[in-house]
């Protein structure tokens, strides 16, 4: 398994894979090719952007997209989106991709590394597993328009 920097051209090859990944369980979202696309290049075309791939026989079979962020105590890069091929979990190209982006923005100075993710799923425990840690004073809140 290789693993790169994301790139434009990479953007329709992880918009197939995210929707195949996130329409199936345990999300059963109803992502369509063009809002899984433009909702990918929303976050390539953020400054800090970085995006970090896993690559398989010439495909790509996991990715993580993020952005790195000016925060108090050192600089934060935040994960949008982690996503890995569905037939490829369990198998450790999700923890080789994370350690890849460890490598990457650790020797750019970052200090931390956070995300958001849905509780007791798979996600929960993979990330646990890999070093997060649940912040018990903050809230997620959100509201209807």
């Amino acid at each position: 398994m290789q693993f790169r920097i994301v790139e434009e051209e990479d953007l329709i090859i992880c918009s197939k894979l995210f929707l195949t990944v996130f329409n199936e369980e345990p999300w059963n979202d109803e992502w369509t090719l063009e809002t899984a696309q433009q909702y990918l290049s929303n976050f390539y075309q953020t400054p800090g952007f970085l995006g970090v791939s896993a690559v398989e026989n010439n495909e790509i079979v996991g990715f993580i997209f993020g952005v790195r962020r000016v925060w108090w105590s050192g600089d934060e890069f935040f994960i949008n989106e982690m996503c890995v091929d569905t037939n490829q979990q369990n198998k450790g190209v999700g923890k080789s991709l994370m350690d890849y982006l460890k490598k990457v923005i650790g020797s750019n100075g970052v200090a931390t590394i956070s995300l958001l993710t849905d509780r007791g799923i798979p996600a929960e425990e993979f990330y646990k597993r890999n070093g997060f840690k649940e912040i018990e004073r903050l809230v997620f809140l959100s509201s209807d328009v």
